[in-house]
């Protein structure tokens, strides 16, 4: 699992899954509401060269690379999330963000300008002359709308009071020595804390621990084993369902 793109208004993800073996990349979305897992059609067998944007309005975006060398990112392919078709491509476009209307894009071989505001749907241009300060408004705008019903952690990093108020609590729930940062997340009904423990190889083992709100143990699960260091937003809740990849393979859910 690579990548994973949410579109919680519709309640679809999005993810990406890579295998460096065979050079091969698979794109696939989820209905959250039912579980329905589809892959994306693509029409070209050499998939390593394209990536995962967003979804957003049930339509997947997908990236090609102008300069494979810098990771520059060219082109737009929309796919419709409830089949995995092709919709629409723009080949010489860079996707920017999304905003209310639609999916803001620019040219990456002119000079850094005016973005283009493109109807999700199709692709068509709906407005040419939008500035880049009036671009980052509308995207950070819109993205309080597309994600308010989504939690994602807070993260404490070691030496930081709330680290250590969660710690010990872990310590004393746990019997562990939680290390270096944690996730930590609460609702009306449950704590959910992803934390660290030393390996006797000095990597890092990654759990995700849930308690009720009385510290009753419920879940306590190992997300990834023997890392080399700690990552951020390793679980989200939406619809009071607790969501986490665990050893970057295995998609989990749990009611909470």
């Amino acid at each position: 699992m690579w990548r994973i793109r949410l579109d919680a208004p519709n309640g679809w993800l999005a993810l990406e899954v890579r295998d460096a073996d065979l050079l091969q990349a698979r794109f696939y979305t989820l209905h959250l509401p039912d579980a329905q897992l589809l892959e994306l059609k693509l029409p070209d067998p050499n998939t390593w060269w394209l990536g995962l944007e967003d979804v957003h309005d049930q339509v997947v975006y997908l990236h090609g690379y102008g300069d494979r060398k810098l990771g520059q990112h060219k082109g737009i392919r929309a796919f419709a999330a409830d089949s995995g078709i092709a919709r629409w491509q723009q080949p010489e476009l860079a996707f920017y963000g999304v905003e209310e209307r639609g999916v803001l894009a620019y040219n990456i071989t002119e000079a850094p300008g005016e973005l283009l505001l493109l109807e999700s749907g199709y692709g068509k241009t709906v407005q040419n002359d939008i500035g880049q300060k009036e671009a980052a408004d509308r995207v950070q705008r819109y993205h309080e709308h597309r994600f308010g019903a989504v939690q994602y952690p807070h993260l404490y990093r070691e030496g930081e009071a709330y680290f250590e108020q969660v710690r010990d609590f872990l310590a004393q729930e746990l019997d562990c020595e939680p290390v270096s940062a944690l996730e930590y997340a609460e609702t009306d009904t449950c704590l959910v804390v992803s934390y660290y423990r030393k390996t006797s190889e000095n990597k890092l083992d990654n759990f995700l621990a849930v308690f009720d709100l009385n510290g009753f143990l419920l879940l306590n699960e190992l997300l990834a084993g023997a890392i080399d260091g700690v990552g951020s937003d390793t679980f989200f809740i939406f619809m009071r369902n607790l969501y986490f990849v665990q050893n970057k393979t295995t998609w989990k859910a749990y009611s909470l």
